[in-house]
């Protein structure tokens, strides 16, 4: 376990937030790996698994979590710059650094955090596995790392993100809906030949693989990560 100095802490939309921290010495992790962070409440620690949104290649680590107003998430928002908390890790074989030449990523919400840091690892170091994210969120203004995103595919011409909201306003010109069998079909026709990564809320991952199955890609192609209560 190593205790760690908030330097950042900012919001991504309105009850997404991320928090950086130093990076201790000789730490090593793999994108897409969690740590279990705890902070200190009235005389008790509280801990929960938070993914990693950071990369290897960057000289912070961060963690990136939705407000969800439990104890733990009320917690985590009151945090500042110069606070210390505790991590433990890195934990998890949900990870990618380029072993397979075709990659498809299906995320809901959250679930993007160990997705960002595999995507950014990967852009970082050139990796040339070719990457096709396809990423559910409900609005326009509550898509966690749309700018970072948007970087993202502009600096790393082997990465293509489609967008999916299921509340869109009327001035979303982007695709409608969740992401289904249909989706997965449109904007990633060779899907018989990549790995998949598929994380979000158990619900939606659930609902990813019985696509996936349903389209015939099989199991042994198929990583996922449940993100459980946030």
């Amino acid at each position: 376990m190593f205790k760690v100095t908030i330097s950042r802490v900012f919001k991504r939309t309105e009850d997404v937030m991320s928090f950086q921290f130093s990076k201790p010495q000789a730490f090593e992790f793999l994108p897409g790996q969690y740590l279990l962070v705890s902070v200190p409440k009235n005389g008790k620690v509280l801990t929960k698994p938070l993914s990693i949104s950071s990369s290897p290649t960057e000289d912070f680590l961060e963690v990136t979590k939705r407000i969800t107003g439990h104890e733990f998430s009320n917690v985590m928002a009151e945090l500042r710059v110069g606070d210390e908390i505790f991590i433990d890790g890195p934990n998890g074989n949900f990870t990618f650094k380029g072993e397979y030449p075709k990659v498809g990523m299906l995320a809901g919400g959250i679930g993007i955090t160990p997705l960002m840091s595999m995507m950014k690892y990967c852009t970082h170091r050139r990796i040339q596995s070719n990457i096709i994210l396809l990423y559910g969120n409900r609005s326009e203004d509550n898509i966690p790392f749309f700018e970072d995103l948007n970087r993202l595919a502009k600096d790393n011409n082997n990465l293509r993100i489609v967008h999916t909201l299921s509340r869109a306003g009327d001035s979303w010109k982007g695709r409608r809906g969740h992401v289904d069998s249909e989706m997965i079909k449109e904007h990633i026709q060779d899907y018989q030949e990549r790995v998949f990564y598929v994380s979000g809320p158990p619900g939606l991952v659930k609902d990813c693989v019985q696509h996936l199955r349903s389209l015939g890609v099989i199991d042994e192609r198929i990583r996922t990560e449940n993100f459980v209560g946030y």
